[in-house]
């Protein structure tokens, strides 16, 4: 089935992978990129981003892997006719060293000061909205980083305007707090710091933390939840960016959600019901455990995509083929794109679905990546026709895997829906710290589709 509005972008002389590829996905003004690292897509990192065996300390990993994968994503922008400039969003997860024995949950891992140097080489007026999240693999052996990207032709030619709240602490990596293309607010994760913590304040005692003083939760009784009170000064802060760009979070259309420790869930979700009581009219949301989170004592982080007043009538709330569990909506529409909520192979009787699962007594007998991610897509195909499309329609897909051991037979349940397509969706895959929110689901998948509509 051809879409002459949704084109792949292919870069001459990129190498092709032996799994179904492609390096970004145009959809109309829209362009989205797969997950990007330092690799030459056929044998693992490219020769110029290892660090010499011999002089190990001569050379920073994490920078030289970051030089090469800008110089992919360069490549791709312009095989695309992009202007940098028009990047909306970045998504980056880094490695973190959750493989260790010693890891904790909260642990700090990640020195990402040398890719920060070379992205901002790529980026040299304005960062874009950003998330940076520790995960805890990739699928390309030795990888520090991986990043996506999405951005935006706007109507009219103009670039993205930075958009920032005078009373709201700025990000230390110097990324902006938010841009605004034609209707659209694009808000970057934040986490509850002030991007000062305690270390050497007045009156200082207890942990150390990165903490904001209002963000702060003593611990001592019970029934203190502190990512409770971390997540109502996030959403306090989004607020008020969405406010000095002339919007609200009412008009939120996606939320992206991280959180270091799943037995945050219900804590985090009892704060989310108050800023949005009505599920059917929240944004839809990726809600992400297991990660780690880049400030000490953050729990949880957020960043948002937000209509303008003037486009609310394009942001409509998905309803029928499937009702989660969780307080947001199954799907909804914003102008040309359907933002899914994330998905598992889950029933609501037995949690993961019977038809998702491997027999006990015969564990060899199946492929555990195939059946979950075509129970999922079972799923998605009940929400698209709901909404009126074709799953097909993905222009984008990040799946977070609790096992990159599920990731082959996952892609040949993908391969299979765009059997009959001219494009395979851009394609984001990271592994977490080995626990999703239902046991035995091994896949979270976040999907956009593109659907273009008249008026």
């Amino acid at each position: 089935m051809q879409d002459k509005n949704i084109q792949v972008i292919w870069p001459e002389g990129l190498p092709k992978p032996q799994i179904p590829y492609s390096p970004a996905v145009r959809a109309g003004d829209w362009l989205f990129f797969s997950g990007q690292t330092a690799s030459d897509l056929v044998t693992g990192l490219a020769p110029e981003a290892v660090v010499p065996a011999a002089f190990p300390h001569y050379s920073d990993a994490i920078g030289k892997q970051a030089a090469v994968l800008y110089a992919r994503v360069g490549a791709i922008a312009e095989a695309a006719g992009l202007d940098p400039k028009q990047v909306i969003r970045v998504n980056q997860w880094y490695g973190a060293d959750m493989k260790s024995a010693a890891y904790k949950k909260g642990d700090l891992t990640v020195n990402n000061k040398r890719y920060v140097q070379e992205k901002g080489k790529f980026f040299q007026t304005v960062s874009p909205p950003s998330t940076g999240i520790g995960v805890r693999g990739h699928l390309v052996e030795g990888a520090k980083v991986e990043a996506d990207f999405t951005a935006r032709w706007s109507k009219d030619g103009s670039l993205p305007v930075k958009v920032s709240a005078p009373d709201v602490a700025k990000p230390a990596a110097g990324h902006a707090e938010g841009v605004r293309s034609d209707h659209w607010l694009f808000l970057s994760g934040d986490l509850a710091s002030d991007w000062k913590g305690n270390w050497g304040g007045a009156g200082f005692e207890g942990e150390v933390s990165a903490l904001a003083p209002e963000a702060r939760s003593s611990g001592l009784f019970w029934g203190d939840e502190a990512v409770g009170k971390q997540t109502d000064y996030i959403l306090g802060r989004l607020k008020k960016v969405a406010e000095a760009a002339g919007t609200s979070l009412d008009n939120a259309v996606k939320a992206y959600v991280y959180l270091s420790d799943p037995a945050d869930y219900c804590a985090f979700e009892d704060v989310w019901a108050k800023w949005f009581p009505d599920s059917s009219k929240a944004p839809a949301r990726a809600l992400v455990p297991s990660v780690e989170i880049g400030a000490k004592g953050c729990l949880v982080e957020i960043g948002m995509d937000i209509l303008m007043p003037e486009a609310a009538h394009l942001r409509q709330p998905v309803t029928g083929g499937w009702s989660p569990k969780s307080k947001e909506p199954a799907a909804m529409r914003a102008d040309d794109l359907i933002f899914f909520s994330g998905l598992m192979a889950t029933d609501p009787a037995t949690g993961l679905a019977k038809e998702a699962s491997l027999t006990p007594g015969l564990p060899y007998f199946g492929n555990a990546g195939y059946k979950q991610m075509a129970y999922i897509l079972q799923k998605a195909k009940r929400i698209a026709d709901a909404a009126g499309v074709e799953l097909s329609q993905i222009v984008k897909g990040t799946l977070y895997f609790a096992d990159l051991s599920l990731y082959a037979g996952a892609m040949e349940a993908l391969r299979e829906v765009f059997a009959e397509a001219d494009h395979f969706p851009a394609i984001t895959a990271v592994e977490v710290n080995r626990e999703l929110w239902v046991p035995g689901c091994g896949i979270l998948a976040d999907f956009v589709l593109y659907d273009p509509r008249e008026g």
